[in-house]
């Protein structure tokens, strides 16, 4: 399992807009700005911009005092929003259950495997989906 790198940088951009606009008081961050000081292409922060800004995330207004701002306050967005944002609601593991077991000389053993390895990698999937419902953007600025 692996997050695409548009995660992470998801991750940053929005932390970058609630920390800059608390912080110093902007009202809209440029996009030119923040791919600057995040180190990110201005094409990858407008493309990932704008999946955010469909979810509700962040929202934009374009002109000279225009850019990226919070959809709504940090205490209202979770990381599992961004997570599926970028990376939609597909399950995160995935084992192959369509395996030939034929190929196999203890076929009810690899059956067994698999259906146990699902249940496993579902619950730890569920658990880790729980944690980031339950933290707010707002909670990663906590000490």
């Amino acid at each position: 399992m692996s997050f695409s790198v548009a995660f992470s940088q998801a991750l940053e951009i929005v932390g970058y807009v609630n920390a800059k606009s608390r912080d110093e008081h902007f009202d809209y961050l440029a996009i030119q700005k923040i791919s600057e000081m995040l180190n990110i292409p201005v094409p990858s922060v407008k493309k990932i911009s704008a999946t955010l800004k469909k979810a509700g995330v962040l929202t934009s207004k374009t002109g000279v005092n225009g850019g990226l701002r919070l959809a709504k306050d940090a205490e209202e967005i979770t990381i599992y929003d961004i997570l599926v944002a970028i990376e939609g609601p597909t399950p995160l593991f995935r084992l192959p259950l369509e395996v030939d077991k034929t190929a196999f000389v203890n076929q009810d053993k690899v059956e067994d495997w698999l259906e146990n390895s699902s249940k496993v990698l579902k619950r730890a999937e569920t658990a880790m989906l729980t944690t980031l419902k339950q933290t707010t953007l707002a909670d990663l600025d906590k000490d």
